[in-house]
């Protein structure tokens, strides 16, 4: 099936489903590793960190980042910035697969083990386009009690070029070109995740879209 401009289409990834042996895993978290380094997962958070850290003036910080693979940006978080993070994934591979640096943390975030306000920021890069409208608000609510300053997400723009680049270069392993396919057809765009925001009872955010087909959401709560 082709890339479909319409509303987002929700399917399960393979990674999530953890049918991939773990050979795909570690194949599949690798080509990840370079899709943030390459294409802006760093990048953004990066300076989504740094503009919060001048508004907040914090000299250091706690996070979590929710769905955080083989914790790829904990470790770029903590060699950049002076941070403790914590790194939350449901798939015990995933987390294994981990280079140090962070403290990972497996569990599902629909039952996430924290109190109130128990992190600076709360960061969520390539996890809300993994669930449906509803609980993607549940979601943001949950993340953002979770934080004392922000609330920072990092995910994809749903559009075709994107589609095309991840279908057709041949960069990305079997698994990660059908996860990429779904990936882009169920995410956001702008106005979409501006309503999600809205809808969980957000009140100053900003989306902003940035190059390559990424969109952020900053959710400031102090």
């Amino acid at each position: 099936m082709g890339f479909q401009p319409g509303a987002r289409l929700y399917r399960h990834e393979i990674l999530d489903l953890g049918t991939a042996s773990d050979h795909e895993v570690r194949q599949s978290l690798g080509d990840l590793r370079r899709i943030n380094a390459w294409l802006g997962g760093r990048r953004v958070l990066g300076l989504l960190l740094a503009e919060q850290l001048r508004r907040t003036q914090l000299t250091g910080f706690t996070m979590l980042d929710v769905g955080t693979g083989s914790g790829d940006l904990p470790e770029y978080v903590t060699q950049r910035f002076p941070a403790r993070v914590v790194g939350m994934d449901r798939q015990l591979r995933h987390l294994r697969e981990g280079r140090g640096g962070w403290t990972p943390l497996c569990g599902d975030m629909r039952q996430l083990p924290f109190a109130r306000k128990s992190f600076d920021f709360v960061a969520a890069s390539l996890v809300l386009h993994h669930f449906e409208d509803g609980e993607a608000v549940e979601l943001l609510a949950q993340l953002a009690g979770l934080a004392r300053h922000a609330l920072l997400v990092n995910d994809l723009e749903r559009h075709a070029w994107a589609w095309r680049f991840i279908r057709y270069a041949p960069l990305f392993c079997a698994v990660s070109r059908a996860d990429g396919e779904v990936s882009v057809q169920q995410a956001f765009t702008a106005a979409e995740l501006e309503t999600l925001a809205r809808r969980a009872g957000l009140a100053h955010f900003r989306v902003r879209r940035h190059f390559p087909y990424r969109l952020s959401l900053a959710v400031e709560l102090s």
